[in-house]
């Protein structure tokens, strides 16, 4: 019967683990839950052998993250596992890493094991998976704005550190059966760690928060009965013909501009369109820039006019582009897309080696980064500096809300105030501190126009003068963690000390 009931047990923690996993991180997430899940999987993983606990970790992983994106990647099941699956094996190395020093997780040293190589597994993953940053671990707490003060000063890295230390911690707690005198040390120490992580992140929303002069910013989708793609200008084609196609985007782009001209009117400085809104041939490409270059003039205002240039001419017929035109109608900012999707977009992207374009204006620094461009921090540093960032975007269903959240820790990071207009998605305006300032849902508006206060001015943040030095720190601090583990005397790391 104790057999029974202790395999009974297990069981039940393991399926109690994997319905947590499962809304840890993606579409279902809820932000508390990365911080139980890592916990339960450390320990489940520490009560087998090495190879037992990497495939239970493989297993639990891959199938939750099959999970948590199966709304996101919309493509058939056996291409989707193939893409994601591969996320899943890599997200359980840091439990492998951590079962290759068991004998030392008697001494709270050992805690700072687990959370640098998460760290380390998850920053080396971004920078070189197509990806980019999608499924960060701290993208799970963007509902958190006092803790994501935190990315201002070491970025994302710092908040996986945190939920990984958590991990390890109360992982420590139990190994010590739950004894005050031998924990409490080690408890202060990460309590003294989050209350000061906390106490920044309120002295900053309270006191740091931009009080400039704020611009009115109207940003624009176009309407969906004049679309002549469903979504944006996938599924190209000229089958219809070319005088066909061009009579389409002939009114499509004049609705864009009629609009734009409406609400400088009514008082905005700054208006530009969503990803890809506009539609224009190659050979009539300048005429619409014309036009757009008029209305700035005409209405003393900063347009930009975000177009998906089609060349059936070239084997990649799509630029992707944005470009804005100043007061007096001249072009200041032509920027191509940089990093289309992988799949069918960066199949037909024609890309021009492109950095992100800066541009002094009465208002502050503009700058531009379209859409997926936005999900590469290390791509961003090139912002630095901007006080207003115009991110012209195209999602799906799937991604919403999603990548718009994921977009403001850009702002968090290089201390920038951006709007992100997005066809198929979240439109949002948020400042440099992550606080929200606009948003209108393409799903449920009407209008398809989302109007912004966006401040004026940016900030310097730690993070933007330092870049990544917590991560280098974390492998310093992973490395000097093992090798003092391993001169501990035996007798030594059978005390349960802090050092």
């Amino acid at each position: 019967m104790k057999t029974v009931n202790n395999t009974l047990g297990k069981l039940t923690f393991l399926v109690l683990l994997l319905v947590i996993l499962l809304i840890s991180n993606g579409g279902y997430t809820m932000f508390f839950a990365p911080w139980i899940s890592i916990t339960m999987l450390l320990y489940a993983v520490r009560q087998l052998s090495v190879i037992k606990g990497f495939l239970l970790a493989c297993v639990l992983l891959v199938i939750a993250t099959l999970f948590q994106n199966s709304e996101i990647l919309p493509f058939p099941f056996l291409m989707y596992a193939l893409i994601m699956a591969p996320y899943g094996l890599i997200a359980a190395i840091p439990y492998l890493i951590d079962s290759f020093f068991s004998k030392n997780r008697n001494t709270f040293l050992h805690t700072l094991i687990f959370p640098t190589a998460l760290v380390l597994i998850e920053y080396i993953s971004s920078q070189f998976l197509p990806y980019g940053s999608w499924g960060h671990i701290a993208y799970t707490q963007q509902s958190q704005n006092v803790l994501l003060q935190s990315v201002s000063v070491f970025g994302m890295g710092y908040i996986t550190f945190l939920i990984g230390w958590f991990a390890s911690i109360i992982n420590w707690i139990l190994i010590q059966e739950l004894q005050w005198v031998k924990v409490k040390k080690g408890i202060l120490i990460y309590s003294a760690t989050i209350g000061l992580t906390l106490g920044y992140g309120s002295y900053r929303l309270l006191f740091q928060k931009s009080n400039a002069k704020t611009i009115r910013i109207a940003s624009i989708s176009a309407i969906d009965n004049l679309r002549i793609y469903d979504n944006n200008f996938y599924g190209l084609n000229l089958e219809g013909g070319k005088e066909k196609f061009k009579k389409q985007a002939l009114d499509l782009n004049q609705n864009l501009i009629e609009r734009s001209i409406q609400e400088a009117k009514a008082g905005a400085k700054i208006v530009f369109w969503a990803e890809g809104n506009a539609l224009v041939l190659k050979e009539d490409e300048n005429k619409l820039y014309e036009s757009a270059s008029l209305v700035a003039k005409e209405n003393e205002i900063y347009l930009g006019a975000a177009v998906a240039v089609i060349d059936p001419t070239n084997d990649k017929p799509l630029e992707n582009k944005f470009v804005l035109f100043d007061p007096k109608g001249k072009k200041t900012i032509d920027y191509w897309k940089v990093i289309p999707v992988p799949g069918g977009e960066a199949a037909m992207s024609n890309i021009k080696g492109s950095t992100i374009q800066k541009l002094k204006t009465p208002y502050g620094i503009i700058g531009s980064a379209i859409c997926f461009d936005m999900d590469f921090p290390q791509y961003l540093k090139q912002a630095k500096g901007t006080d207003i960032m115009l991110v012209p975007s195209n999602d799906w269903k799937g991604i919403d809300p999603i990548h718009t959240n994921m977009a403001k820790f850009r702002a968090l990071e290089q201390g920038f105030n951006l709007v992100r207009q997005t066809s198929f998605g979240l439109s949002a305006g948020f400042n440099y501190t992550g606080e929200t300032l606009s948003e209108m849902d393409h799903f449920t508006a009407n209008s398809k126009v989302l109007i912004t206060q966006l401040p004026t001015k940016g900030t310097t943040t730690v993070y933007s003068l330092i870049g990544d030095i917590f991560i280098y720190y974390c492998l310093l601090m992973f490395i000097v963690v093992i090798v003092k583990l391993k001169k501990l005397p035996i007798a030594k790391r059978k005390e349960n000390e802090l050092d």
